[in-house]
């Protein structure tokens, strides 16, 4: 029993990746069986109604009976691990299970995709790096067995990762803007305004493959996002254009595009947009990536504007400001070696100024004023 525990314990697992962990040895344990593999990790976070991979497969197959067959195929192959190990009822002292390499080899792939999420992770030793459950969701979801059950009910592996990425990215984009909106509401004692997208003094300057919208915004009242400035940025998509969401802070164009995200969610946009799905993609995931890594993104877009089929697709690439600073940066070394994010911003202009299935996608950032300017003056074709 010691040995089982300490195993889980040695990982390096956020609170709530360990409760994940943890649900999956006592399914193990009840089963009898000798080592915790990665199919009772995900039958495990299926089981719960509120977890994250139960959300994602909704989102992929909305009608519930879905994730029942899938909850059913994971009982079945956790069944067929019965023959290899005592029956529970003959030893009913079995001690806990021990982590299986499989299991391990998660974790650890876990722990590379979150080093490469941020700059903070990537100074960390990768030893020291707690996994989110996030990331533990998503590595589950490549190991074989896993990704073979999932295949026999009908669902695609490569879409449910991509809704939990888009999860994971809308959550960062949230506490981001909470922290900058506590910031300000505990430092700004006099009201100033803000330039932002789309008030009454809408001023639009188009760009060469988009749209950027400036008006005016009250600062100090953060949790109210102006209506004009949704409505403005509405518009502009109805005319089907490329936006940029300019704002003097990040939290006040991060909220005007959460709201009119919402407005989508809810149908409440005008006729033409009804049919318009939102799908996060924030750049910032492509940094340090191989080639072969940037290709298969670049596959999944693909093939997820396809599966939308009559519908517009809009990528929302979030804070656009550490993109000009690379570039910038990148514009002036030189590099003569490959660059992933060189290549994913050059493949998204052709996947937007193309045909067929490309015609039917947009894109949506946003930025500050003064980095927006700082990016047209400096580097106006990016």
């Amino acid at each position: 029993m010691r040995r089982g525990i300490c195993s889980i314990q040695l990982q390096p697992l956020t609170p709530e990746a360990t409760t994940v962990v943890k649900q999956a040895v006592n399914l193990a344990t009840r089963r009898g069986h000798a080592q915790v593999i990665p199919l009772h990790v995900a039958s495990a976070m299926l089981a719960t109604s509120t977890g994250l991979l139960r959300k994602a497969c909704l989102q992929c197959h909305s009608h519930p009976l879905q994730c029942k067959a899938l909850e059913l195929y994971f009982n079945v192959a956790l069944n067929h691990l019965l023959a290899s190990t005592s029956s529970p009822l003959l030893a009913p002292q079995y001690s806990t299970p021990s982590l299986s390499n499989a299991l391990v080899a998660a974790f650890k792939r876990a722990q590379v995709h979150q080093r490469r999420g941020s700059i903070e992770n990537q100074q960390q030793h990768i030893l020291a790096l707690k996994i989110e459950v996030e990331q533990l969701v998503i590595s589950i979801l490549d190991d074989p067995s896993v990704s073979r059950v999932m295949r026999e009910v009908g669902f695609s592996r490569t879409l449910v990762k991509t809704r939990v990425e888009q999860a994971v990215s809308m959550e960062v984009c949230s506490q981001k803007a909470s922290s900058d909106r506590s910031h300000v509401k505990e430092n700004i004692t006099k009201p100033h305004h803000v330039v932002l997208g789309g008030s009454n003094n809408v001023s639009p300057s188009s760009g060469p493959f988009g749209q950027v919208v400036i008006g005016s915004f009250t600062k100090p009242n953060l949790d109210h996002v102006n209506n004009d400035d949704v409505t403005s940025v509405l518009s502009e998509l109805v005319r089907r254009k490329n936006i940029v969401i300019v704002g003097e802070g990040v939290a006040n164009a991060e909220g005007v595009a959460r709201e009119v995200m919402e407005r989508f969610e809810v149908g409440n946009v005008p006729g033409d947009l009804r049919y318009v799905q939102f799908v996060s993609l924030p750049l910032m995931c492509f940094r340090n990536i191989s080639k072969e890594e940037v290709e298969q993104k670049l596959m999944e877009i693909r093939n997820l504007v396809k599966s939308y089929v009559g519908r517009r697709v809009v990528l929302y690439l979030g804070d656009l400001k550490w993109l000009f600073e690379f570039w910038a940066n990148f514009c002036e070394r030189k590099r003569n070696y490959y660059c992933s994010i060189e290549k994913m911003v050059m493949e998204l202009k052709k996947l937007v100024c193309g045909s067929g299935e490309s015609s039917r996608l947009w894109l949506m950032g946003i930025e500050t004023f003064k980095a927006y300017m700082k990016c047209k003056m400096c580097h106006p074709s990016l």
